[in-house]
């Protein structure tokens, strides 16, 4: 499971005005290493992944914009492979980063609503989906226990920012 989420810093030079935009994702992933196993420099990631996006709130793209207020959530199918380099993964706790691509399916829908300046009330709403590709550049630290168990904290961008950790087991 991981946190996903735009960051203030990404979105305040693209919107006036913002809501924040979070979510959560949960991931199968299945990793492939060579004949060192838990201590390969370079491994292979494979992930089948789930997500939701959400942000409520007030919209606005530049100042002389009506302010818009509603909400949107967008439900993310990912398939990606990724290629990883583990920094001298023969110690315990390592640093690793990595370069991946896939393919995802996105379902976007949203509603709001608007005063126009003679003050009518107008409700849109908008739903859609697009095979989109997927960008997958991860960073993290690993924590190698008895070389069966591995405990992954990691950050990255993938379609999105997001902050995560996950136990691995090796078999």
């Amino acid at each position: 499971m991981s946190y996903i989420g735009i960051p203030d810093m990404i979105l305040d030079p693209l919107l006036v005005e913002h809501p924040e935009i979070s979510g959560i994702s949960y991931a199968l992933e299945i990793r492939s290493f060579g004949r060192k196993g838990l201590h390969s420099r370079i491994s292979g990631l494979y992930s089948l992944e789930y997500s939701r996006v959400r942000g409520e709130g007030t919209w606005r793209v530049q100042e002389d914009d009506l302010r818009k207020s509603g909400w949107g959530r967008l439900t993310q199918y990912r398939l990606s492979a990724t290629l990883i380099l583990s920094v001298l993964p023969g110690l315990v706790v390592h640093p690793y980063f990595g370069l991946g691509i896939g393919i995802e399916k996105a379902f976007l829908l949203s509603e709001g609503s608007y005063a126009d300046e003679l003050g009518t009330e107008i409700n849109e709403r908008f739903e859609g989906d697009r095979i989109l590709p997927v960008l997958h550049l991860p960073l993290g630290l690993s924590l190698n226990f008895d070389n069966r168990y591995e405990l992954r904290i990691e950050g990255g961008f993938k379609n999105g920012f997001y902050l995560g950790a996950g136990l691995q087991v090796v078999f």
